[in-house]
């Protein structure tokens, strides 16, 4: 059951204004706490409203068709050049190099036993 953005907003409008009734009235607060609660609580029943309703099934189905190639099984996948050559720079150098030292760089120890 989607909901419509009318409804939507009229079902929100209520629930703020009896939330705002149950602060301000019913519980004594003052009128800024009440409104900002009541815009809290608004925002959050807008929130949640707006993302039920969708059938978990059919949205995977759809998102299925629409990226029919991307769930291929094949082993054929391009890769564009700039993503190999970043891949190569940041590749870390082996362990043993002169100059290189395979315990920490930075954080306790780093300078080793003192």
């Amino acid at each position: 059951m989607q909901v419509s953005a009318l409804r939507l907003a009229l079902l929100t409008g209520a629930a703020t204004a009896a939330s705002f009734a149950l602060f301000y009235l019913w519980l004594r607060s003052p009128l800024v706490l009440a409104l900002l609660g009541a815009a809290l609580f608004g925002t959050v029943f807008m929130m949640v409203g707006a993302s039920l309703g969708d059938d978990p099934v059919a949205a995977d189905e759809a998102w299925r068709l629409e990226a029919g190639d991307l769930g291929r099984d094949d082993a054929t996948v391009t890769v564009p050049a700039t993503a190999t050559a970043t891949a190569a720079v940041e590749a870390p150098s082996p362990a043993g190099v002169v100059g290189e030292s395979s315990g920490p760089t930075s954080g306790p120890g780093a300078d080793g036993p003192r």
